[in-house]
């Protein structure tokens, strides 16, 4: 549950980091909300997104958090129809004691910006009446309100028998490769030279324009495809970069369903796609 840290997505017309601002508040959006029922809440930041609404089904709820690239465990989605509405109610108790529909319908956006620096908040009732506040660049709801929100989904997680981490997830988290996947041939151009990819089981060829650069036994570790040998001085596994490269790239992964990526790392860093021969054949 320890992953809480406080801090969006406006493309700038300029690219100008900071150069265009739009302060202002949208038409239509009251601070006094009428209705008690929910019907729809998200909460987005930089660090995480939370979501639910009613549909035929009950208590539609989704919850993301974590660093995917990581593999620590934190990663985690949520995709889930929850036992009762409660939910609901909780989160509606929290924007009435700290007030946020006031200053409905403010957004700010600072063109430039990366993303993950703002939030947004948007919520619709059963009245039709909505709050909605969002900035790229600064949050509109403070820490502490933030965490209760967190705080709320992650009970609700809990009480559904899954939990805010990797293992506690029920949607899948990865798109690796793995070894009955691989089986076929790959092929792909780089720089005007052909790259030729064959995977027999646990087994791998690499071929440069015709010349076999790389015939191994190969390994898959977090997604990534490496030559089953430790790098010399390495006497266990930390990271990818524990294993050796291959001759003819330094490492291979997973792109879609028929593409994989070679990486590249000498001269300077690029990359090529392979595309799997049984699909270009057809």
């Amino acid at each position: 549950m320890k992953l809480f840290n406080n801090l969006f997505k406006e493309k700038n017309p300029d690219n100008i980091c900071g150069g265009v601002v739009k302060d202002y508040y949208m038409e239509g959006y009251n601070n006094e909300i009428n209705s008690d029922n929910i019907t729809s809440f998200e909460y987005q930041c930089g660090d995480y997104y939370l979501q639910c609404y009613l549909n035929e089904e009950g208590l539609h709820v989704v919850s993301r958090g974590g660093y995917s690239d990581r593999r620590d465990g934190s990663y985690f989605k949520l995709d889930y129809i929850a036992k009762s509405n409660e939910l609901l109610k909780e989160l509606n108790d929290i924007i009435k004691k700290h007030n946020l529909s006031e200053g409905n319908g403010y957004v700010h956006e600072t063109a430039g910006l990366p993303p993950g620096l703002g939030d947004l908040l948007d919520v619709v009732y059963d009245s039709d009446e909505k709050i909605y506040k969002h900035s790229n660049q600064f949050p509109t709801v403070s820490e502490e309100i933030a965490k209760e929100f967190y705080d709320k989904f992650y009970e609700c997680a809990k009480s559904n028998g899954l939990d805010f981490n990797s293992e506690g997830s029920n949607v899948k988290l990865y798109d690796d490769a793995d070894i009955e996947f691989l089986q076929d041939t790959w092929t792909g151009t780089h720089f005007g030279r052909n790259y030729k990819v064959e995977f027999n089981d646990n087994h791998i060829k690499i071929y440069e324009d015709d010349k076999l650069l790389d015939d191994c036994e190969f390994i898959i570790y977090e997604g990534w495809i490496k030559p089953n040998k430790l790098q010399e001085g390495e006497t266990e596994v930390k990271s990818q970069y524990s294993y050796e490269e291959f001759n003819a790239c330094s490492s291979i992964r997973k792109k879609n369903d028929i593409l994989l990526v070679l990486y590249f790392s000498k001269p300077s860093s690029s990359t090529c796609e392979v595309l799997r021969e049984s699909v270009r054949n057809k």
